[in-house]
């Protein structure tokens, strides 16, 4: 591939300082600002997208990096479905509708920003990727126009309102998912909706309707999105890959219908590791309400969940499903005297319990340095360090809890 001296002066100073290359003069009617903004993208992307880390790429609006999908999240959705023809109604920078293309037939890109829109175009063909069309428009400008049928339409809605400050409900998000709801069942038998991880699922779940399923998505010790599977006639799961699959824009013979109740919908929290393995854990509301926690002070190991688990709400069912007890009922750490493998979550060996005070703590980290997490307590971590007298750092773990009892103690851990 030959590169026009522009992207090529770009690749070749990938690894330069942003602010610098901003201040410094370029070839005639070369914009520096645009070149380090270039530079700058390309240095995000290589930990973020790194599939796309390659010369040639173009990122004309800055702010629509930080918003689109990591590769491994992309990669997730993705493999969850397959199919003819997807849309991708909110498309973006267009990670999500690439990794889709690996998936389906045909991808449509729906952008409403037209230089972003052939911005994904134009990497789209560098990247090899010919079966995704582009198209300019708003969602529901192409909502009311279109004629066409698919078998799974995708949302990722703006979470920014016109003064660029951040949205999270359902309705203030744009698209409005609950207004364009019933004009894509008219088109497609599913729909895939991402949204921010502060919603409340339930909340969510009761005021979308017809949701099948829900992933709360973690990657690197963080949740990241939630998705909610909306489907107008049923989707069938596949025993053998678990993708959902809709043949030619409708269910396949052997279809499930909707989910009748909120409590009986599938819950899964995936955390997505760093070495490509991920960390599940499934559950429904209505287990959740009925399962039973025992409840104990510290013994020999301490299970903190990953966060997915966490923002799934999954404290009790948790607890239930893999014979551990809960150190207080508000305090999300599980404790058990045999160590229960293949935990979704970190597990820890106890190696000291105290009393929430300096003189316990410093017979217990005579090194006077750890770092410091609070569960379900009173202070914050830098107000425990310094009632402690901690420095931070060091190769001690404390956690900071509240007991069954009800008492302020530290479980120091390793």
């Amino acid at each position: 591939m030959t590169l026009s001296p522009l992207p090529s002066y770009i690749w070749q100073h990938r690894d330069d300082d942003p602010q610098r290359l901003a201040l410094s003069k370029m070839p005639s009617g070369w914009s520096a600002a645009f070149v380090a903004q270039q530079v700058d993208a390309l240095r995000r992307l290589r930990h973020k997208i790194p599939a796309w880390y390659q010369p040639g790429l173009m990122f004309p609006v800055a702010l629509s990096l930080e918003q689109a999908s990591s590769e491994r999240t992309a990669r997730f959705k993705a493999g969850l479905f397959s199919g003819k023809k997807m849309a991708d109604l909110t498309g973006g920078l267009g990670v999500d509708a690439f990794f889709f293309a690996q998936q389906f037939a045909e991808v449509l890109h729906i952008e409403q920003r037209a230089e972003l829109s052939e911005a994904a175009q134009h990497n789209f063909e560098q990247l090899g990727t010919t079966n995704i069309r582009c198209l300019s428009s708003t969602a529901e400008q192409f909502l009311a126009q279109n004629t066409d049928t698919y078998d799974l339409v995708y949302l990722d809605p703006a979470r920014r309102d016109g003064a660029g400050g951040r949205v999270f409900r359902l309705e203030d998000c744009q698209p409005n998912i609950l207004a364009v709801k019933d004009l894509i069942f008219k088109i497609a038998p599913q729909i895939l909706l991402k949204t921010a991880p502060l919603l409340d699922l339930r909340r969510a779940a009761e005021q979308l309707g017809q949701v099948s399923r829900i992933w709360v998505v973690a990657a690197d010790d963080e949740c990241r999105e939630v998705l909610y599977l909306m489907t107008k006639d049923g989707g069938q799961r596949t025993e053998d890959d678990g993708r959902w699959t809709m043949e030619g824009g409708g269910p396949t013979a052997n279809s499930q219908q909707p989910t009748a109740s909120l409590d009986d919908i599938p819950i899964c929290a995936v955390h997505l590791l760093k070495d490509s393995s991920e960390q599940a854990f499934e559950f429904t509301f209505g287990t959740e309400r009925q399962a039973q926690a025992a409840f104990s002070i510290p013994q020999k190991y301490l299970y903190e969940p990953n966060p997915a688990v966490l923002k799934a709400g999954a404290f009790r069912s948790f607890a239930q499903h893999y014979g551990l007890s809960k150190l207080h009922p508000n305090t999300h750490l599980y404790t058990s005297a045999e160590r229960v493998p293949d935990v979704p979550g970190r597990i820890f060996t106890i190696e000291t319990v105290c009393r929430y005070d300096r003189k316990s703590v410093a017979a217990a980290v005579p090194e006077g340095r750890a770092n410091i997490a609070v569960r379900n307590f009173p202070d914050s971590a830098e107000q425990v360090r310094q009632r402690l007298g901690l420095r931070d750092g060091g190769d001690v773990y404390l956690f900071a809890a509240t007991d069954v009892e009800g008492k302020k103690v530290v479980v120091g851990r390793k």
